[in-house]
């Protein structure tokens, strides 16, 4: 995938991280295998903040600062499963790992989350779902998605102004 026109908006990625080995062990242990656009990003430009706003997390970002990818995962799937036992209606969306659940990968300052939605039948392709009071879906792939949202062809409270990243945590095995 070329990363090349996020330089532009974002600057040269940090880390350059090799994404089969970044990926390879969380997704066994979550026996999903996520979008590779999505993978290499992250793997480019590693846990860290997107606009000031939304955090995006990495397999391998430190635990203790808590932007590792598999800890958001887990604090999402609690959270969202205990509000969508009370009213379903409101969280109309499973989260892995229940059957179909959007995997958690960036949350926001305010307590946001943004996911990637599993293929469907029909699409055969991953989509973004976002939780901001409201659930947004998007049928685009993540760094289409993100492209969109920082250019501001989809306005988005949770990533809007002037683009920027900035690495936050260190990586860990």
């Amino acid at each position: 995938m070329d990363l090349s026109r996020f330089r532009r908006l974002l600057g040269n990625p940090l880390v350059n991280g090799d994404s089969n080995r970044d990926w390879s062990d969380l997704e066994a242990r979550i026996e999903v295998e996520l979008p590779e656009d999505y993978k290499e990003f992250i793997s480019a430009y590693g846990a860290g903040c997107l606009n000031d706003q939304m955090l995006l997390f990495h397999p391998k970002g430190d635990p203790v600062d808590g932007l590792r990818l598999e800890v958001l995962m887990k604090s999402a799937h609690s959270a969202y499963s205990m509000l969508r036992e009370r009213s379903p209606e409101l969280y109309p969306y499973p989260i892995h790992p229940d059957d179909g659940g959007c995997i958690a990968i960036g949350r926001s300052y305010g307590g946001n989350h943004l996911f990637l939605s599993p293929p469907g039948p029909e699409s055969g392709q991953w989509g973004i779902v976002v939780e901001m009071g409201e659930w947004a879906v998007f049928d685009l792939s993540f760094t289409d998605f993100l492209w969109q949202a920082l250019n501001g062809e989809i306005f988005l409270p949770v990533i809007y102004g002037e683009p920027s990243f900035e690495p936050i945590s260190a990586m860990s095995e």
